[in-house]
């Protein structure tokens, strides 16, 4: 499942900002946009640059003073996420052109990615890049009233793990690790053996989910040293992934990302259920946000696998 990054051509309808006469509000699919209201009262279109994209340093984006990185924060009380730009001429709404003005996608560097010296291998199968888009994006494509789950997003990274050919196989957000790499998607095995008991005990199928503790800013009340784990998916070598309730027969709650709902879906119990404190034991944080997918497993031809995340306001207010 690969992100759908995207600089989409929008529409443009000004609404006041209740506490500044010079601002206006854009509404952009489920996200708020703060503009200057002088700059876009004859604008019809503008390219929607959503938070996490990165822009080039170019005379358009000086005013940004070399903040490239794009995130949310407040003007005046109200959130602003993204940055609309004025449309490349000649684009027309639904238009892509992330290439056009030369915008990509923010990749943060992995914890300990660098001090590994690349130690990477490729293995016998293939499986994709584990990515998952945004609910303010694409929550539309899940439909009121589905039964859907949302679970804990945690702040740490990206993991996954295999037995396969006789041997454990561990991967971050991107490449697959050797064992003898020194990565923590091989330490926190070590810290926790039911990884590669689960994966010998299910050959041919991958464990999804997160290290964290002491590997970002967010600790969820772990000690020093102290590694964590909790999955958040079963994925077939096919790319493939099993139904909620067959992924939760299969992995032990205490080793699941923590269940914030399951219900009837809606947009509005989703920035609901967002935000709040972190539900892992022993931790004493914000939570990140929640990632949000039906019950029962789709697909959609606009999106892929139908998973989309609704990142916590306070969350990206704290990380701005």
């Amino acid at each position: 499942m690969l992100s759908t990054h995207k600089v989409e051509v929008v529409p443009v309808v000004l609404e006041p900002h209740p506490n500044a006469d010079t601002l206006s509000i854009v509404r952009v699919w489920g996200y708020t946009c703060c503009v200057r209201t002088a700059d876009w009262q004859h604008r019809a279109i503008g390219a929607y640059i959503p938070p996490d994209s990165v822009v080039p340093n170019r005379p358009e984006f000086a005013f940004l003073d070399g903040h490239w990185r794009i995130k949310a924060r407040k003007f005046r009380g109200v959130m602003s996420q993204g940055l609309l730009h004025p449309a490349p001429e000649s684009a027309n709404i639904g238009d892509d052109v992330a290439e056009a003005l030369g915008v990509t996608h923010y990749e943060p560097p992995e914890v300990y990615e660098l001090r590994t010296g690349g130690e990477t291998e490729s293995p016998p199968f293939h499986t994709s890049k584990y990515d998952i888009d945004s609910g303010y994006r694409y929550g539309h494509l899940l439909t009121d009233g589905e039964e859907v789950v949302a679970t804990e997003k945690i702040h740490g990274a990206n993991a996954t793990f295999c037995y396969h050919e006789g041997r454990m196989w561990a991967k971050s957000h991107r490449e697959w690790k050797k064992p003898e790499s020194g990565a923590i998607w091989w330490k926190v095995q070590e810290q926790h053996p039911y990884i590669a008991i689960w994966c010998e005990e299910n050959p041919g199928l991958c464990l999804c989910g997160e290290v964290f503790g002491q590997v970002q800013d967010l600790k969820y009340g772990s000690k020093p040293g102290q590694l964590l784990f909790r999955a958040f998916d079963v994925m077939r070598l096919d790319g493939t992934f099993l139904d909620f309730d067959e992924f939760a027969e299969m992995v032990p709650v205490f080793y699941r990302c923590p269940l914030v709902y399951r219900g009837p879906y809606s947009i509005e119990k989703m920035r609901e259920v967002c935000d709040g404190r972190s539900l892992v034991p022993g931790a004493d944080n914000l939570r990140e946000g929640v990632v949000v997918g039906p019950v029962k497993e789709r697909w959609d031809a606009r999106l892929g696998r139908v998973k989309v995340k609704f990142v916590s306001p306070a969350y990206l207010e704290r990380s701005k």
